[in-house]
């Protein structure tokens, strides 16, 4: 998502004067895609206005579940915050959108930018660097110069380690359970989260069900 998002930024922020190449491993129609799942994500309206900005809003919008009003508790208290959208003079809060569904209008979209080249489904074979440019090979052979390249293949970047970047891994001894639950009654626009001992949860409202999770400690989560 974060790759196909910058160059979409590029390629509308340059009209297509900087010509940006995308190495995608998977295509996004593919349910194994391990970025474009089943799993729905909550954009915070700041953000979608920012994609708006870039074109890229106007064509997720159409799937999106508006984020209204959240609920906030804390386990064992009695208090409570109702957030609503309307209080702050907004028509959402957020919005709720399908990294599926995502995935696959992203694509869309870079297969019409200005600019934007898409290799999909492609492997980087080789990565060779110097002070002024990059060229990456492709498991089919060919070859892509460049001036600049972006890692965007996630925390075990197979790409940053041909480029010898390493990292720390530092455990938080937590672990997060995500599900898509349907729900007896409509979710009309509310969300939930909810702190207690053990961690937060959290539900967000999706077109047509909902999404639940939740971080708990490793020490008390089911193994």
């Amino acid at each position: 998502m974060t790759g196909a998002t910058l160059a979409l930024a590029i390629s509308r922020l340059t009209g297509g004067a900087l010509p940006v190449h995308l190495i995608e491993a998977q295509d996004p129609h593919s349910s194994r895609h391990p970025g474009f799942d089943d799993r729905a994500i909550a954009l915070a309206a700041g953000t979608c206005q920012q994609l708006a900005r870039i074109g890229i809003w106007q064509r997720l919008a159409e799937r999106a579940t508006p984020i209204q009003r959240v609920h906030v508790s804390d386990r064992g208290h009695a208090g409570f915050v109702n957030l609503a959208a309307a209080d702050y003079g907004l028509s959402a809060l957020g919005q709720v959108v399908e990294l599926h569904d995502v995935g696959q209008r992203l694509f869309g979209l870079l297969r019409e930018a200005p600019g934007v080249t898409l290799h999909c489904p492609a492997k980087v074979e080789a990565v060779s660097r110097s002070q002024e440019s990059v060229s990456l090979t492709l498991e089919g052979g060919e070859i892509i110069n460049g001036k600049l390249l972006v890692a965007a293949d996630g925390s075990r970047s197979a790409l940053g380690a041909r480029c010898g970047i390493s990292w720390q891994q530092q455990p938080y001894e937590q672990i997060a359970i995500i599900a898509n639950v349907s729900t007896a009654l409509p979710h009309e626009g509310r969300a939930f989260e909810r702190f207690t001992e053990h961690g937060p949860l959290a539900m967000l409202a999706d077109v047509a069900r909902a999404l639940l999770a939740g971080v708990v400690s490793s020490a008390v989560a089911p193994r």
